[in-house]
């Protein structure tokens, strides 16, 4: 996996230059290095196998239709192309495996992407926020996972989807109430022992006091400060890699099937 971003590559606009329609091997330069970030991207977003194959299919088969004329920008593009490929897939086929989320490591930790690397072996931490990252709607997971996962700016994100600044507010909202759910879980399983109140709140049951004692409450906050904030922990999750099978088939001779060329 790369060190610098879960899917980071090579700088596009050297590249992109040398891009010609139906130069499979440029095509493959110029894409390549993407392959692995999308496919872990999508993966995320569908959470299946078979259903992720078919999205990524389908983003790498729009890439060479149409390259290179998304100019400078090919991971905007890209991804952001995954992002709607992935969604149409959804559509089409909602009746999802539940039991895939026990058969893919959507909780790997990458150790050289978190600040602590003590996250790692925190298992209620990394899975606590994997499920409240899959908890949110696909629209929410897929815009935010963009941002934090494969670095797209918010205004690279809402020119590629004709949002403008309307990507902002929503990537604003989401990963502020994506961050408070985690923590609040965190301080409750983790800070009792350190507030007399929170302690009765949380045999009382009431989740909704619950959260607005720990906004409120000095030793709660003290107890917030001692973790990792959920973005990074999300953020440095090990991408899943994709199979060698995909990936001859879009970058093989096979494409030439897949993608309708001689």
């Amino acid at each position: 996996m790369e060190a610098a971003a879960a899917t980071a590559a090579p700088a596009d606009g050297a590249l992109d230059a040398r891009a010609r329609p139906g130069d499979r091997e440029r095509f493959s330069t110029l894409y390549a290095p993407h392959f692995a970030g999308v496919y872990d991207y999508v993966l995320r977003v569908v959470r299946d196998r078979d259903l992720a194959a078919g999205a990524v299919r389908a983003t790498f088969a729009r890439a060479w239709h149409d390259f290179p004329e998304q100019g400078n920008d090919v991971s905007a593009w890209l991804f952001t192309t995954a992002r709607t490929c992935a969604l149409d897939v959804l559509r089409y086929k909602r009746d999802r495996n539940g039991s895939e989320r026990e058969a893919l490591e959507f909780t790997q930790v990458d150790g050289n992407r978190v600040p602590d690397a003590s996250v790692v072996f925190d298992r209620e931490l990394v899975e606590l926020v994997w499920d409240e990252a899959a908890a949110l709607s696909l629209d929410e997971y897929s815009l935010l996972a963009l941002e934090l996962r494969h670095e797209l700016t918010t205004d690279e994100i809402g020119e590629q989807l004709g949002l403008d600044g309307a990507v902002s507010t929503r990537l604003m909202r989401t990963r502020y109430s994506f961050e408070k759910r985690v923590t609040a879980k965190l301080v409750a399983r983790r800070g009792r022992h350190n507030c007399t109140e929170l302690d009765i709140l949380l045999a009382q049951g009431d989740a909704r006091d619950v959260s607005q004692h720990i906004q409120r409450c000095a030793h709660c906050h003290e107890s917030k400060g001692g973790f990792v904030s959920p973005a990074e922990v999300l953020r440095g999750l090990a991408a899943i890699a994709p199979t060698r099978k995909l990936s001859h088939e879009i970058f093989g001779a096979r494409r030439r099937r897949l993608f309708g060329i001689l």
